[in-house]
């Protein structure tokens, strides 16, 4: 009987390690994974320095995207000071995966290359910034999901409404996963460790 069990127990363990590396980690805690990665459109950017640059030109490393504006009261400042810490917490337990952090202005009309540079330098001056068009982010707005709207106050006083979810993008610039708030730093950075494991597979 003893041995019946040892057998079994070693059939189980040599099972676990056929399985593909990525299936073996623990899930996200509140994140939600996509089934499959969806790819994005290749949307052209101005980014903080003023140079054009497009989606594609962030492929190579996992990226943390988040869409606001520079005159935000709330949501922005809150989200932004929370990646920041969400940075740090993953530079402390792991350097080498420490995210990029893409903050996609959806206010161009106001938010110039050298004010999303500044705002972002409040936050985290590795973070990258980029705005276009609203004719060319709606693609990428429709493809997240992301509704935005501009509430008038008259002239240039108004507010924008928008989501405050966080995209995780894969090295491929495509869209893996998503956290919607309430937003814990500790936890959207075991998240994204845990995401990143299983989408690398290590």
């Amino acid at each position: 009987m003893l041995r019946i069990l040892v057998v079994a127990l070693v059939v189980l363990v040599a099972a676990m390690f056929l399985l593909p590396r990525g299936q073996r980690g623990e899930p996200p805690q509140t994140a939600t994974v996509l089934p499959e990665a969806r790819p994005l459109a290749d949307v052209r950017f101005v980014d903080k320095t003023g140079q054009e640059t497009r989606l594609s030109d962030f492929k190579g490393d996992f990226t943390l995207l988040f869409f606001g504006f520079t005159n935000c009261p709330d949501v922005c400042p809150a989200t932004l000071t929370l990646l920041a810490q969400v940075r740090a917490d993953v530079a402390a337990r792991a350097p080498r995966f420490t995210p990029r952090v893409l903050f996609v202005s959806v206010d161009p009309n106001r938010d110039t290359p050298q004010r999303i540079a500044a705002y972002l330098n409040n936050f985290d001056p590795e973070f990258a910034g980029v705005t276009a068009d609203d004719d060319e982010l709606q693609p990428l707005l429709a493809a997240l999901g992301v509704a935005v709207e501009k509430h008038e106050h008259g002239g240039a006083n108004y507010n924008v409404v928008h989501n405050s979810a966080i995209y995780v993008l894969d090295p491929n610039a495509e869209w893996i996963a998503v956290s919607t708030s309430p937003h814990d730093p500790s936890v959207i950075a075991s998240d994204y460790l845990r995401i990143r494991q299983r989408h690398s597979g290590g």
